[in-house]
């Protein structure tokens, strides 16, 4: 439930005080493929919705004799997103279409609860999920209901309501901000918990970022590394019971 959501960063205030999209989830053939990622999708970053709304979509198993896709339409959202009319599955990725396009303006991989990838045309990320988020979100969520807490790193100190948005980015034109890790911090393919590990990075690494998002589970923010993007997230549930804030919105001035 979009309820569901609410609460968990209610818990998150309480508590403080581009790759190509992957293969998609397996799927014996198009009817069971569409059966699994039909249906209401949200995406719950603010950028992403039109004044106050949430964008939400909605992908219907509907197929368009026009062109073979599947009707889809979008609530509350921002360009393109407003623009959705269709989807379809090609080469083991979701694409979004606008109205009268061939050209997808969204290409996205996941599973059934929680579907990233990008928009290409202004090279940002997007998350979109299920309305009560995924297994990340529950975990999470689970571990500050009984800690009333989000460590900083493996201190014993609350984390700050401030210290839980996303950081800016101010650098070279605002392109880039710098955040710190606090702990060793796992690297994704996608902002996804489930997404493939593409490294770690140690402890006190002071880290450029290009772009950050917020998901049901917390902020998650994307860096170059080489001639790859990759993905670290904001907040982790430590040996699967304390909640834990990953990096600060600043890295400390060098000597």
């Amino acid at each position: 439930m979009i309820a569901s959501f609410r609460s968990f960063a209610l818990a998150l205030a309480i508590g403080a005080g581009s790759f190509a999209a992957t293969s998609l989830a397996t799927a014996q053939d198009e009817a069971s493929f569409v059966k699994s990622f039909s249906g209401d999708w949200y995406v719950f970053d603010p950028q992403f919705g039109s004044g106050d709304e949430t964008c939400s979509m909605t992908l219907s198993t509907d197929k368009r004799t026009a062109d073979a896709r599947f009707d889809a339409n979008a609530k509350g959202c921002v360009q393109p997103l407003s623009e959705m009319a269709a989807w379809d599955i090609h080469s083991g990725q979701l694409r979004l279409f606008a109205q009268g396009s061939d050209n997808p303006f969204a290409l996205l991989g996941g599973n059934q609860l929680r579907i990233t990838g990008s928009l290409p045309a202004s090279e940002r990320g997007i998350i979109v999920e299920r309305a009560e988020g995924d297994d990340s979100t529950s975990a999470i969520a689970k571990a500050i209901a009984r800690h009333r807490c989000i460590y900083v790193g493996f201190s014993q100190e609350c984390a700050d309501v401030a210290d839980l948005v996303k950081p800016a980015l101010t650098e070279e034109a605002g392109s880039y901000g710098s955040v710190s890790l606090l702990v060793n911090l796992n690297v994704r393919d996608q902002p996804r918990s489930n997404a493939p590990n593409v490294g770690v990075l140690q402890a006190g690494t002071c880290l450029k970022v290009n772009f950050c998002t917020t998901a049901s589970d917390g902020i998650w923010c994307r860096a170059r590394f080489g001639e790859r993007n990759g993905w670290v997230h904001k907040i982790a549930v430590r040996k699967e019971e304390w909640p834990v804030l990953t990096f600060t919105n600043s890295c400390p001035s060098e000597e």
